[in-house]
């Protein structure tokens, strides 16, 4: 957001963040690595939409820090979607591993809802989990950093409960020492 400094107040065009908000960020972006380097596995699911019979579709990964193996999976054929009597999610739902999912997924969207589920999403979805399976985006088998951001921020990006041992997409990405690899989108 730019200040139009025409009609502003000297104090407020020089107007500096107070030491104490950056002492509280900074806190928080260490406990956040923390809590990246002290996870063995992370992951998440993301909803995608409800079956013609109405079940739930979900797409999960998975990243083990360990070998940097990256797992895609999903509950159902994302193709059982784009039968007649699927819903596709209104809006962004996304979930944690272990973590028990909202119980109002499929609640009509507000303004500030977000992420409804297309069926270019869907295509974009399986040509990701495609790319995973056939190696493409790993160096030796390894999940490369590259992949690893597409994946993560198309399904689940991370959580910032630092108090519950959470951590964000990059702060993995900080820690874990994923290989670089080329880069690659996934329509290219």
């Amino acid at each position: 957001m730019t200040m139009n400094t025409r009609f502003a107040k000297s104090k407020d065009i020089n107007i500096v963040t107070p030491l104490e908000s950056k002492k509280d960020w900074h806190a928080k972006l260490e406990t956040w690595k923390n809590n990246a380097e002290n996870k063995k596995v992370f992951g998440g699911k993301r909803f995608l939409g409800l079956n013609k019979n109405g079940s739930e579709v979900w797409i999960s990964y998975e990243l083990r820090k360990d070998n940097k193996q990256l797992t895609i999976s999903s509950t159902h054929n994302l193709s059982a979607l784009e039968n007649d009597g699927a819903k596709l999610a209104p809006r962004r739902v996304t979930v944690g591993l272990n973590k028990t999912a909202p119980a109002d997924l499929m609640r009509p969207t507000t303004q500030k809802d977000m992420g409804e589920i297309t069926p270019n999403i869907l295509r974009y979805i399986n040509k990701l989990r495609d790319m995973a399976d056939m190696g493409i985006g790993k160096v030796n088998g390894q999940c490369s950093s590259q992949l690893f951001m597409l994946v993560s921020n198309t399904i689940y990006e991370g959580d910032s409960d630092v108090n519950n041992g959470d951590c964000r997409w990059n702060d993995i990405l900080e820690t874990w020492d994923l290989p670089p690899g080329k880069y690659l989108t996934v329509y290219g």
